[in-house]
């Protein structure tokens, strides 16, 4: 039983100045476990800071018309990571999965 993470940009912030500089990313992760996708499944979306300081002269600058999804995905590898946002998801679905031993139970009466 797998648990698979499919992350997807759904949004992009740019400088307002005219340059289209990314400023903001907004990704959206899709995990789930394939042993009951059904019930198995999360989403979280989380918005990330890229450093715009450089500007178009930044070293490995990609213009707004030129980016693709994994050219900004690899931009975030690091800020993903370091989110917790897998780790979390995989912590709920493995708690659907086992759910935790509750403290205390109701019991029938012994009378």
């Amino acid at each position: 039983m797998a648990i698979t993470h499919t992350q997807t940009v759904t949004d992009l912030v740019v400088l307002n100045d005219g340059t289209d500089v990314v400023s903001e990313v907004e990704v959206e992760v899709v995990s789930v476990d394939d042993s009951n996708p059904t019930v198995l499944t999360t989403k979280t979306t989380e918005r990330f800071f890229v450093d715009s300081s450089g500007g178009t002269s930044a070293a490995g600058f990609v213009a707004y018309a030129s980016l693709t999804q994994a050219n900004v995905l690899d931009w975030l590898t690091t800020q993903i990571a370091k989110s917790n946002i897998e780790k979390n998801a995989e912590s709920w679905i493995n708690s659907v999965k086992v759910p935790p031993t509750p403290a205390e139970v109701s019991k029938a009466l012994p009378f």
